[in-house]
């Protein structure tokens, strides 16, 4: 009888760090952010004058790959760069694909996104079409339950005079303002929209400035909508992580980024000596 407790406890010991167990990325659980080289003017406009193209091109996970296409668990378990929903459908990275950076310093943390979208549909909405949602866990620990900072923002359908921005959940903080820590454009030649975005240490709750070691949990879920029939509206996302923000808000489910003393080198004309190459799909 002894030894069937022992064996019984067991089971349910190993049961539980099982249901605690938290999928993470093998190559790209780690953003180590470089430190702010150039101005940034938060326009939605990822130029050379701002280092984007070089930061996009220069931090890679660990399997050497740049963070974009980045492979995240579906609610099935499967890993895959794009989760379908509500009966979205995907075609490949041409249909919809996310690449993203991250840089920063004393004041703020600047993201941008670059998105291969072939249609842009948002009807109005700060997640149910073409959207950016964000979840912060500002501590680093990404252990369930902490405390969470999102923010939702997206642009119209005209692509031009509707950005939209919904402080889902501050905690007290500021929260961002449309036009002055948020700015999204989109390129309809390209078929790309790109979101830029400062957050500052008093948006996550902070009373000293960033600096060389900090570290926070980030989920980037990055919906899609299309204008096909039965397409409008969240059919599905990519990202980072981000089922730190669908299914639930889930800190545990948030990517880890790093700001590190790493610079990009800068010539003497302001140029970085970093070239940049454009993207192509990894997928």
């Amino acid at each position: 009888m002894k030894k069937f407790l022992i064996a019984i406890t067991l089971l349910l010991f190993l049961t539980a760090i099982a249901a605690d167990a938290q999928w993470r990325s093998k190559t790209h659980d780690v953003y180590n952010a470089l430190e702010k080289t150039l101005d940034i003017k938060i326009d939605g406009e990822l130029d050379d004058a701002e280092g984007w193209k070089a930061v996009f091109d220069t931090v890679k996970g660990t399997n050497g790959d740049p963070f974009c296409g980045v492979e995240n668990e579906d609610v099935g378990g499967a890993v895959k760069a794009f989760e379908p929903h509500g009966g979205g459908k995907w075609d490949g990275a041409d249909d919809h694909e996310t690449c993203f950076a991250f840089v920063w310093d004393a004041d703020a943390i600047y993201i941008a996104l670059s998105v291969t979208d072939d249609e842009h549909q948002n009807g109005g909405g700060q997640w149910n079409g073409d959207s950016l949602q964000i979840a912060f866990e500002p501590t680093g620990k990404r252990d369930g339950g902490l405390q969470l900072f999102l923010y939702n923002v997206a642009l119209g359908n005209d692509a031009k005079n509707m950005l939209a921005v919904h402080n889902e959940r501050t905690n007290g903080a500021p929260g961002l303002v449309a036009g002055e820590d948020v700015a999204i454009t989109r390129n309809e030649n390209k078929k790309e929209t790109y979101y830029e975005i400062a957050i500052t240490p008093e948006d996550l709750g902070l009373k000293v400035p960033f600096k060389e070691g900090y570290e926070l949990g980030v989920g980037l879920c990055v919906n899609d909508g299309d204008k096909a029939a039965g397409q409008g509206g969240q059919k599905g996302w990519s990202g980072w992580y981000p089922h730190a923000v669908v299914h639930g808000k889930n800190s545990e489910k948030t990517g880890l980024v790093k700001l590190t003393d790493e610079t990009l080198a800068v010539e003497p004309s302001n140029k970085l000596t970093t070239t940049w190459g454009r993207l192509k799909s990894i997928r």
